[in-house]
């Protein structure tokens, strides 16, 4: 439970879904002009099938290229994570992780200062502190002590500097303000 030293602490199981949502997370987060390029091929397929005369063969190969690239976006981190998942062979595991004022203190010996952060991104289950591409760490809502979502955003934003993202929209629910924002944070990494 909390100590005086720790602000918030926090157990992950680590299982099959728990890795598949995190490199989804990953990608989402790190991987934009990945993502946009593909959504860019995809349209540019299907663009090519619906006004160009070409063949019916390759019409229907545009179509279905294009249709795969939008419903499939994630596909990438699909391919790492079951990697992983194989190296693994189906076992869990469990990571205990502190919040105090130096900065995140997991218990395989990863520290990470509060200035290190490089991304706060939340969904509708988890916490995600992103060092950097490689390294994260990813907190449930609900096993977090004290039981206070809203303190704990409030805490580490101010800690980092950092503003909180909220990640995994698709392309097919996206309007045009999200692609803008998505695009912005992308330049900004830069």
């Amino acid at each position: 439970m909390q100590t005086s030293k720790n602000h918030f602490e926090a157990v992950t199981q680590y299982d099959d879904d728990t890795i598949r949502r995190m490199f989804r997370t990953e990608y989402y987060v790190y991987e934009t002009a990945r993502r946009v390029l593909r959504l860019g091929i995809a349209c540019a397929a299907l663009v090519l099938a619906i006004f160009t005369p070409i063949p019916e063969v390759a019409k229907i190969l545009c179509l279905l290229v294009g249709t795969w690239l939008i419903v499939s976006q994630d596909f990438p981190s699909k391919v790492q994570a079951e990697g992983v998942i194989a190296q693994r062979g189906g076992q869990t595991s469990t990571v205990k992780c502190r919040l105090n004022e130096a900065g995140v203190e997991v218990e395989n010996g990863l520290k990470i200062p509060y200035k290190k952060i490089d991304r706060l991104v939340e969904d509708e289950a988890y916490f995600y502190l992103f060092q950097d591409k490689q390294t994260a760490v990813m907190l449930p809502r609900e096993g977090l002590t004290p039981a206070n979502p809203d303190r704990f955003k409030a805490f580490v934003a101010k800690k980092s500097g950092k503003e909180w993202e909220t990640v995994g929209k698709s392309f097919l629910t996206m309007n045009l303000w999200d692609l803008v924002g998505m695009l912005r944070r992308a330049r900004k990494k830069k």
